[in-house]
């Protein structure tokens, strides 16, 4: 027995409710918005305290032991979740559907939207590596290399765009301006650090020396070591 028989009742009325909590939020399973919000709540990188059902009697609703913990970290109001429709729960842990499970998801990229644009920018750079390159994997004790070429993972790349595309309207065009503002000002620093270096040799094959140098020590840093950095940081910031 899985209960006792005069528990009957509240274990049905529980599985009941798992059910129809399961009924509006299996639909979003393996689909793009699925993925993004699995990559913002699993694993505990933005958000500990709140897992996504997987199996079959759980699938795509949200578990969350500690309500009132998590809805402190995310500045929700515990009383306005609990209202979420077909959200109850059981043995003290905190059952919400699908619905829920996104508006959370929302809130951890508003809340650590700098942090996740670098996670969608550093799988996005990833992801045109390899389509160039391909992917290359080891299997077995041996270390065994295998290489994936670029035409067999377009399919996987497409998808994998757009789920980051949801993740990243999620965080807002704030930070999006603003790291779009920041790459900008990245490639001008470059470009000025390109002008100035090539004026210091033109300056030197003229026999400006003392002035090539000067210019060098206004900047503080030499000029290649400027351009350097900014592409440096530009790499890293995709």
């Amino acid at each position: 027995m899985i209960v006792l028989w005069d528990e009957r009742e509240g274990w049905l009325e529980e599985e009941r409710r798992m059910a129809a909590g399961v009924e509006v939020s299996a639909h979003a399973y393996e689909t793009p918005q699925y993925y993004a919000v699995s990559s913002l709540l699993s694993d505990g990188k933005f958000l500990d305290g709140v897992e996504l059902g997987y199996t079959q009697d759980e699938c795509c609703t949200v578990q969350i032991p500690d309500l009132l913990a998590v809805c402190g970290r995310l500045g929700m109001d515990p009383d306005e979740v609990r209202r979420e429709p077909l959200a109850f729960t059981i043995d003290g842990s905190f059952i919400g559907p699908w619905s829920l499970a996104v508006k959370i998801a929302k809130r951890v990229a508003e809340l650590n939207a700098e942090a996740v644009m670098q996670m969608v920018m550093a799988e996005e750079e990833r992801i045109e590596l390899e389509s160039v390159h391909g992917w290359t994997f080891t299997v077995g004790r041996e270390r065994e290399e295998h290489w994936v070429p670029p035409e067999r993972l377009r399919d996987r790349h497409t998808k994998r765009l757009v789920e980051l595309n949801i993740v990243r309207e999620w965080c807002g065009r704030e930070i999006i301006e603003r790291l779009d503002e920041l790459e900008a000002l990245r490639a001008e620093v470059q470009r000025l650090g390109q002008l100035v270096e090539r004026a210091i040799v033109e300056l030197r094959r003229c026999g400006q020396d003392a002035i090539a140098s000067t210019m060098e020590s206004d900047l503080g840093v030499p000029v290649s070591r400027l351009v350097l950095r900014s592409r440096t940081r530009k790499k890293k910031g995709r």
